[in-house]
Parts: C-alpha cells; structure tokens; sequence
C-alpha cells in the first residue's frame, strides 16, 4: 500500500561544504569528443572535436600588464567525463544492469514495480546521482528508511577547457591563439570486408599533448559526514579510481583504436566549508597530488584535514 500524503517522512538536509578537486588533464594521444556540427559545412571534413569561444586573462611574467583575449579552443564536456566514470566504475565494482526496453544499463529507481536497483546505500548511485524519488508511491516501512539516508547528487563535473597557463605560453609564442594550434587531421580509411572497396574519411581531433584544466566537485551533507565520514571516504575513493580507470582506458571516441589517452596531473584538493560562503573562513587546502597514484598513500592524511577542520 501506498503510503499517504499526511504521512510522508520529513526529510531534512544540511550542507556542510563542499569538496573541490582541481587537476590538470593531458591528452597523450590524439582526443576526440565528437562535434554534431562537423557535417554541416560544405567541404568539412567528416568529425570534428568540440570547440567553443572562451575568454582568458593572461598575465605577464612579472604580472604588471594583463591581457584579455577570446579564443576558439577545443574543450571537454563535463559530461563526456562524467558519463566514462560512471560507466567504467559500473563495471569495476560489478554492478547489476537492468533492461529499460532499449539498453542494458544500472540505474536506480525505487518504484515498486521497476526492476532497479533499490539500495538508498549504494555509494556510485548516491555520487553519481539517481532519478528523483516519488515516496507516496512506496510502501511506508521503505519510504522511512529511504528518507534518512538519501540526499541529492554529490558530485558535479565542469567542462574542462585549456589552462590558462598553456593559452598564455602559445600568446607569448605567436601574439595570437586560435583553434589550429590545438587540432590536427587524421585520415582513415575503412575497407568492406567483403568486397575491399575503400571508404576513406578524414578526422580532425585534438592533438596529443594540449593541457586542459578543471575542477571536480562532492557536495558533503550532514549523513555523509556520519561513522567518521564514512560516505564521504567512499566517494572521495570513488572519484579516485573512476579517474585511475579512465587513465588506464581511454576517454571520447575511437580509444580502442589508439584515441584518447589521458592523465590526470598536478591534483589539488580544497575545502570549502560553510563559514567559506559566508566570507568567514578563505577556503582550505587539502592536500596536493602530483598524479592518482599518489592517493592511497596521502589517503589518511586526506581525510584527517578534512574531518578536523569539518568538524570545527
């Protein structure tokens, strides 16, 4: 039976701060995030990367003069980062997939008549995010249970764009930035099987070695922050090694053919309590890392700096 209006668990939630994780990205091979647009122009080659204006403030070496320019540069969609992440850690920890009537994939939904997963304590689904939840559809017992340990989605992934540091190298290089310097052409060329005729195309994708920088961020709530953190060392794991797989895959499209190896480099990790929002406190650092395989062994440490100044 459904359980009624009247009675609905109350849920309250409160914001304790936020994580950020900054880092560096660099492609090692060529990178491709696929454009919708690239068949558009007459003549254009058949793929193109995403590429979009962006503004940047450059500095001098001695800051005294400042520089604003707007530049076409490629960038990845916090999506298509986010998106990998997520399916690669599915698979890592052996996560059931359910049919929707097109695809297989995990999904959770505590709908009672859905096949899905129904765990309100599943550490990928709370990171990551589940559809919202209709709690006078379920059975009171549920919904109680299901009330006290759901929140909203905690992790947020930004696009991520060229550093401002590599924009300002290229600058002080040429005088000028545009989207040539980041791109290069691939051609390929496809054969049928069964009659060996040619099909040739040309790829345009972001060439190897191009500094992208951007941020992670893990919303902490108060029952994240319950058992000695516990939720939040799971997330905070989580996010780790969903970045270690993607380093040891591949990111866009083409990667079992060679595209889209990248690192994960120069990782700095901040806090940004609730006093932060109110100008009290300037944010704290964390910790930095020089890559992801320096996580688990700085992981204590981590976590020390965080619960101490969480729980001031």
């Amino acid at each position: 039976m459904a359980t009624p209006d009247s009675t609905l668990p109350i849920i309250i939630r409160k914001l304790l701060g936020i994580l950020v994780i900054k880092y560096k990205l660099y492609n090692k091979t060529g990178l491709l995030i696929r454009s919708p647009l690239a068949k558009a122009s007459i003549g254009g080659t058949d793929i193109e990367p995403m590429i979009t204006k962006k503004k940047y403030i450059l500095k001098t070496s001695n800051n005294k003069m400042v520089t604003e320019i707007i530049a076409d540069v490629p960038y990845i969609p916090g999506s298509s980062l986010r998106g990998r992440m997520r399916s690669l850690l599915e698979q890592y920890e052996g996560a059931e997939l359910y049919f929707d009537g097109k695809i297989y994939m995990h999904v959770r939904d505590f709908s009672p008549n859905k096949k899905a997963c129904k765990d309100p304590d599943h550490a990928l689904d709370n990171l990551f995010g589940s559809p919202s939840i209709q709690l006078q559809r379920i059975p009171q017992d549920k919904a109680k249970e299901i009330a006290s340990k759901i929140a909203p989605t905690r992790l947020i992934v930004e696009d991520i764009y060229p550093s401002t540091e590599f924009i300002s190298k290229l600058y002080s290089m040429k005088g000028i930035v545009s989207k040539e310097d980041f791109l290069e052409e691939k051609s390929e060329n496809r054969i049928d099987r069964i009659t060996s005729a040619a099909d040739p195309r040309f790829i345009v994708r972001v060439r190897p070695d191009i500094e992208f920088e951007g941020e992670f961020k893990i919303l902490i709530f108060d029952i994240d922050f319950e058992e000695n953190a516990k939720k939040l060392r799971e997330y905070l794991d989580l996010l780790f090694t969903g970045m270690k797989l993607v380093e040891d895959t591949y990111l866009g499209g083409s990667g079992t053919r060679g595209y889209g190896k990248v690192e994960f480099k120069d990782i700095e990790i901040v806090l940004r309590p609730n006093s932060y929002y109110l100008g009290i406190v300037p944010e704290i650092e964390i910790g930095k890392l020089p890559n992801t395989a320096t996580y688990n062994e700085k992981r204590k440490e981590l976590f020390s700096r965080i619960t101490s100044n969480l729980s001031k």
